[in-house]
Order: C-alpha cells, then structure tokens, then sequence
C-alpha cells in the first residue's frame, strides 16, 4: 500500500465527533483532554472516510483512509504531546500509565478507541498511538445487501445427510437451512436472531466483524432486556431501552477492578433476554461459554479467526487462557463450543482495485457455519438417531 504525505500546521482546538448513544465519562467533561485531542480531529476532519490513526514517531501521523495509509506532518505532535495525552487520559479513566504499566486504552467521548505504548514497550524515543474511528451510523442488512456484501459466502452442508434426517431436524432449522440454500443473508440472518441463536461474527482485525455484529443487534427485538459485556465499550443500542451495559477492568486498569467473571455472575442475577459481548480476546471466552452453558440464547459475540473451521480452534485457545480451564482438556472445551455456538460467520477485507487502478477494501461475508445436524450428533452422539415423541 502507498504512502502519501501531506504536510498540516497545528489547528485550532475543537471537540471531536459525537455518535449520539455514548455513556457520559470525566472525558466528555475535560478541556486537557479535548485540547490536546484537538489536532487530531483537525486532521480527521480531512479524511472523512478514515477508519484508523496512529503515531509511529514524532512529527508525523498516518491516516488509514480507504486501503491506503496517507502521512501527515505536524510538527507539534512530539513525544511530549503523546506523553501529556498518555497522562491525561490515565487521570480522568484511573488508569496508570508509566515505565511499570506502558500500555493503556479508552474509549473517547465521541466512541473512538484510543490505544497508546510508551517505552521500554516500544523502543526508546518513539511511542505509539493508535485511534480507531467508529462507524457513523449502525448499517442496516440492506445496506449491505445493496453493497454486494452477502454474494459470495461459502456454505458446507452434506445435501444427502440433510435428506435423509430432515425428520431430526426442527422445523426452525430447517427454514434457515432453505434460507441458505436460497441465499438469502437477510433472511437467514433476521431468522437466526429471531430463533435466538448464539452467533459468532469472526475475522481479522479491520474486517468489519463489530460493525456486522451491531446490526445483527439491531435485529433483536426491541421489548426484549439486554445486557451488554465489555472492556471497552462498542456495542450502542439506541433502539432498546430496556438495556444495561456493563464494564470489566482490563489489565488491573480502572478504578474497580471487576472480571468478566464477576459481570457474567451478575448477569445472570439480572434476568437478560440475552447477553452481548462486542469482542472476546482472552480468557473471558471461557467465561462467556459457561454462561451460554446454562441456557442463556440469543447471545451475538466476535472475535479474531481465519475461518470458520479455525474459529472453534481459536476459541478453545482463548479459553484456555483462562486459570479455572485447566481441568478440561481441549476436546471437551472444543465440544461444549459446538453445542452452544450455531452460527458463525467469516467477514474479510480485502484490498481490490477500482477501474482507474485506485487501491480501496474489499468487504463481504467470505463463508457461514451452519450445521444443526453436526450439532444433533455432539448432543447425541455420532451416528444415533434421534426419536421424537409427537408435537416435540
């Protein structure tokens, strides 16, 4: 990908962009905090379209815009801008930030995702600032549709198996099942969540897995309770008021120092509909499986895979950093991930070429997990036949 410089002067102070359903922080009540923020947002409002800036060194920011990284000079974005910001933001979300703890994130009052790393975490004289730029608006499934996002999806299913134990199957899969033998995303979509299906949106980082998530979340019936799980918060639900959204301390950051553990205990004290986590990352998938374990439905979640195959695989390894899962072995965890996810679903983004050569990405649904009968043979065992009794 090329670089393009452009050179800027220092901009006057302003505050950055608003998202309407953001949680009231001490950042929103800040003047350091916008002042020193105020640059940046200077140089993004250039770049409508940016989705990610970062500092690699002083002097300079680069600007991912489209599928290309753009540089910016700006002399007065030092080391002791970085460190003044580093600070700043550590007061006002008690969180630390020196040689002992060099890494931190928060969330900005506009919903960017703020990342920096000082040294000995990154060499000498340099430091590292990456803001990751939300989305301006929740897309709908027909956005994405008319986008030609849902077009070319893979989907594995044994056709002959299907035949012969279509009777095994619930009149609910089984219209699902249609809707992707038919190829309709949004209809197997609207049906998965309406079902309440535990769906897993998974894919390399910048692939559009949160932004896919959010609109399944719209999809959710808007009478229904939710609470939301996360570090940081992603998951904005304007659309139902009966929603609850808590937070866990990542790192020993923050002033309470509270486990996925502890929200999932608490959650399930809270009567949810359905419990939401925006992005699983570590240890916490494996407390996010004991919760689907005890029958809560509807749950949508995301995180990092490169295939939907690879997904059950990176899950059991994520859980398994967790200290309480090292009484079970892989199998079981790679066994109680199949019974409690349904859907999974693989989202790219690719760099591709326009008709004038210009870089740009590349966005869509690459394949779909959906296999109820592989789910019926690890509840039953493989090769057994279920036998219903009448209206079951």
């Amino acid at each position: 990908m090329s670089a393009v410089e452009t050179p800027i002067r220092p901009a006057a102070r302003v505050n950055g962009p608003g998202t309407g359903d953001v949680p009231p922080t001490v950042l929103d009540r800040s003047a350091v905090v916008t002042n020193l923020l105020a640059r940046l947002f200077a140089i993004l409002r250039r770049y409508p379209g940016a989705t990610e800036l970062v500092f690699n060194r002083p002097g300079e920011v680069m600007i991912e815009n489209g599928a290309r990284w753009e540089t910016v000079r700006d002399d007065s974005l030092t080391l002791d801008w970085v460190n003044g910001l580093a600070t700043t933001v550590a007061r006002f979300t008690n969180q630390q930030i020196n040689s002992s703890r060099p890494i931190m994130s928060a969330m900005l009052p506009g919903g960017e995702r703020l990342q920096i790393v000082l040294p000995p975490a990154v060499e000498p004289g340099f430091a590292s600032l990456s803001l990751r730029i939300p989305a301006p608006s929740i897309r709908s499934l027909d956005d994405y549709n008319s986008d030609g996002y849902f077009e070319r999806f893979a989907w594995g299913f044994d056709e002959g198996q299907y035949s012969r134990r279509r009777a095994e199957i619930s009149p609910t899969d089984s219209a699902l099942i249609e809707s992707l033998h038919g190829r309709d995303l949004m209809k197997f979509f609207a049906g998965a969540v309406a079902a309440k299906k535990n769906i897993a949106v998974v894919g390399d980082t910048g692939s559009g897995k949160t932004t896919l998530m959010k609109t399944l979340c719209q999809l959710i019936p808007t009478y229904e309770r939710l609470v939301t799980i996360e570090d940081v918060r992603e998951l904005f639900l304007p659309n139902h008021p009966n929603r609850v959204h808590l937070l866990y301390s990542k790192g020993g950051q923050g002033q309470a120092q509270v486990t996925p553990a502890d929200l999932i205990a608490s959650c399930m004290r809270m009567k949810p509909d359905r419990a939401l986590l925006a992005e699983l990352r570590g240890g916490e998938a494996f407390d996010f499986l004991k919760l689907l374990t005890t029958g809560h439905a509807g749950s949508i979640t995301s995180f990092h895979a490169e295939s939907c195959a690879l997904a059950f695989e990176r899950y059991v390894f994520m859980a398994k950093e967790h200290a309480d899962a090292g009484i079970f072995d892989s199998a079981v965890l790679r066994r109680l991930v199949s019974l409690t996810i349904d859907v999974i679903v693989h989202v790219v983004a690719v760099v591709a070429h326009d008709e004038t050569g210009q870089p740009r990405k590349d966005r869509y649904i690459k394949q779909i997990h959906f296999d109820p009968l592989a789910k019926l043979d690890a509840e039953i065992g493989r090769g057994a036949t279920m036998h219903q009794g009448a209206g079951a």
